[in-house]
């Protein structure tokens, strides 16, 4: 199957975007169409696994026999570059080794003269590294036999192959290649840690998955050149090194640094994009927002500057992470001064920006004059908050934050109530729903990880499950579904509009979603059949076509979607909740699905009888309330619908209980 999602991917690339492969690409691939069966399935198989030597007797795809001969055509190309290397392009000796089990390393090492052979690998390669570099005694003196390091790499590469027999490695000129077509095909670089998209493919050949049944649209001119899809791979690879570098402890003062030096690498190209954004341009060049240019905002996701927009925000990270406060300011204002790329992050920029004004880079000390550089800086705190509220793409969750930043600024500036600024935009109380508190036995022995509870069955159990026994002796149904009830909801009634044949949306047959799904530009692609729908559920109409589409599509693969909630369950609870208040729920999610896919209150509880539902987001003890679940909890209650939020306290007290 893996030679047969190969083969799809080459010819439905080849047949509408040859042009972003060269000419001598694209005989490449031809000469690996022109391979036997065994050699194309080895060389996928090899691709599949990670980018170092393997020994061909551990390649168990077939007979030995068979393998062998493949490796031989695999490495042996008249007309174009080879799809593997073998054990001759062996240059290093840190290769050579990499290839050695520790059992192997040992007896090397032994060979060697290396007593401490009982320690780790690591220190036996950079022993047997050392050996290599050191002349002997006895070479010393025979000065005209010729012992250069050189000669010594190459006796060690060769003793190490005595061990290992014939290796293999992808050749990187062609498996870039081939990473490149993949790219194109999957819109997604599947070989940075994103195998899944192959994996998935071959899982539905097979039947064990199932993907929905949906009108595939490529764009065949998604990509404009060759050239922007090798740069877009090339900063795309970019990006996701600095992700991995953003995972180190910020104490690896070196890993932070070192992302730091890559941004400054690219510094010079996002700041030559910024002037082309800043160019005066004719009404049919202008950048637009997304309301208006909704498919071609999406479309800029594959480009350059997108992920160029993606390393300066991983640099104003790393910048923050090493304490060049300056830089990360001069960093985000460099993105703020843009609205072509990232649009949902801008108030995330905004709100780091203004605690840098207001902490970071504020003077210290309590002169005269220090007192006067904190005015001036917590005035420019100020305008930068007034510019955040300003920005039209500034999210709710952020705005909450900004409009509290401007609040506290303005305390601290002495500002009088009367002189406050005062903006339509401005939200600072979040509208909170009641609380409850309830009691129960806490695991002791349980120090790490959720917190666990003696359950009313005197089983364990977690925080959540504990509160719905509480809410279910007060005559609630319930169940703990947090997200994935509204979301299940959510794609059950938009199914036909969320896998509306869009252009370069959907773009393979093997999509759980369409590309766009997370993306700012999701509702305005498809307002106007959003919005009938809101109107239809709001009329009423949402128990039958959810029953119809769950028959119909139960068991597919789509995001966002449990089947392991029963169709009849979640046509209860959609009918208690009520055309109005799902409509508006779902209104949330069709515009906000990125943001608010975490958040919703973790038990969904209902009486069937008298159509009353409530949701309540449980807390233990010290959990606080993250900035996603308040707005969840604000929009729930401006909906009119029943929200609590429940306190669970460790002791054994019910009688006082709110109840």
């Amino acid at each position: 199957m893996y030679l047969q999602i190969f083969d799809r991917i080459q010819q439905t690339v080849m047949h509408t975007e040859s042009h972003l492969f060269s000419p001598y690409e694209q005989q490449t691939l031809v000469e690996f169409s022109n391979l036997d069966r065994h050699s194309r399935y080895l060389y996928t198989r090899i691709f599949m696994r990670k980018q170092a030597w393997l020994r061909t007797s551990s390649l168990n795809y077939g007979e030995q026999m068979v393998i062998d001969q493949s490796c031989k055509y695999l490495t042996t190309q008249p007309n174009t570059e080879p799809f593997l290397h073998s054990e001759t392009n062996i240059s290093s000796c840190e290769d050579a080794l990499s290839l050695l089990l520790l059992p192997e390393l040992k007896t090397l090492a032994k060979k060697k003269g290396i007593k401490q052979v009982s320690k780790p690998k690591e220190f036996l390669c950079a022993a047997l590294l050392k050996t290599i570099k050191q002349r002997t005694v006895t070479s010393f003196f025979q000065k005209n036999k010729g012992d250069s390091v050189q000669q010594r790499q190459d006796e060690f590469i060769k003793s190490v192959l005595q061990v290992t027999g014939p290796v293999v490695r992808l050749n990187p000129l062609v498996s870039e290649l081939f990473e490149r077509l993949h790219l194109v095909f999957f819109r997604s670089a599947t070989h940075l840690g994103d195998s899944n998209s192959i994996k998935s493919a071959v899982l539905s050949e097979i039947g064990q998955i199932r993907f929905p049944s949906y009108t595939v649209m490529r764009s065949p001119d998604l990509f404009a050149s060759r050239d922007a899809v090798v740069q877009y791979k090339q900063l795309v690879e970019v990006g996701y090194e600095m992700e991995v570098l953003l995972t180190s402890l910020v104490k690896e003062t070196e890993q932070h640094m070192k992302g730091w030096e890559m941004f400054v690498e690219h510094q010079s190209e996002w700041h030559m994009l910024l002037e082309t954004l800043r160019r005066p341009k004719s009404p049919a060049q202008k950048v637009g927002g997304i309301e208006q240019m909704s498919r071609v905002y999406w479309r800029r996701h594959f480009t350059a500057g997108w992920a160029l927009a993606r390393i300066a925000e991983r640099g104003a990270r790393f910048a923050a992470n090493t304490k060049q406060f300056a830089r990360e300011r001069d960093v985000l204002e460099s993105l703020l001064s843009q609205d072509a790329f990232r649009l949902g992050k801008r108030g995330e920029w905004h709100e780091r920006l203004i605690l840098l004004h207001t902490t970071h880079l504020r003077p210290k000390g309590t002169s005269v004059e220090a007192r006067a550089q904190t005015a001036e800086a917590l005035e420019r705190a100020k305008r930068a908050c007034v510019r955040a509220l300003d920005d039209v793409h500034v999210n709710r969750i952020s705005l909450h934050a900004i409009s509290r930043q401007l609040r506290t600024i303005e305390t601290k500036l002495g500002v009088s109530p009367d002189e406050r600024v005062e903006h339509p935009r401005m939200c600072v109380e979040w509208q909170m729903p009641l609380e409850r508190v309830v009691f129960g036995m806490r695991v002791r022995n349980i120090r790490r990880g959720p917190s666990v509870w003696d359950g009313s069955d005197g089983i364990p159990c977690s925080v959540e499950q504990l509160a719905l026994w509480r809410y279910r002796e007060l005559g609630y149904t319930g169940i703990h579904s947090e997200n994935t009830l509204v979301t299940t909801l959510f794609v059950l009634l938009f199914w036909d509009i969320v896998f509306c044949p869009l252009p370069g949306v959907l773009d393979t047959e093997y999509q759980s979603q369409p590309l766009d799904m997370g993306s700012e530009s999701f509702y305005f692609s498809r307002r106007a059949m959003i919005e009938q729908r809101l109107a239809e559920i709001s009329d009423g109409h949402f128990v039958q076509s959810i029953g119809d589409v769950y028959e119909k599509q139960h068991g597919v693969e789509c995001v966002g979607v449990s089947w392991d909630l029963p169709c009849d369950q979640l046509q209860t609870i959609a009918s208690c909740l009520g055309g109005q208040r799902l409509s508006a729920i779902c209104r949330v999610l069709a515009t906000e699905y990125r943001l608010k896919r975490s958040g919703f209150p973790d038990l969904c509880l209902w009486n069937a009888q008298t159509k009353h539902i409530l949701f309540a987001e449980v807390k233990g003890p010290n959990d606080k309330l993250s900035e996603t679940q308040r707005d969840w909890l604000d929009i729930l209650v401006t909906s009119k619908i029943d929200v609590e939020v429940c306190h669970v306290r460790d002791g054994d007290a019910r009688d006082t209980e709110n109840v």
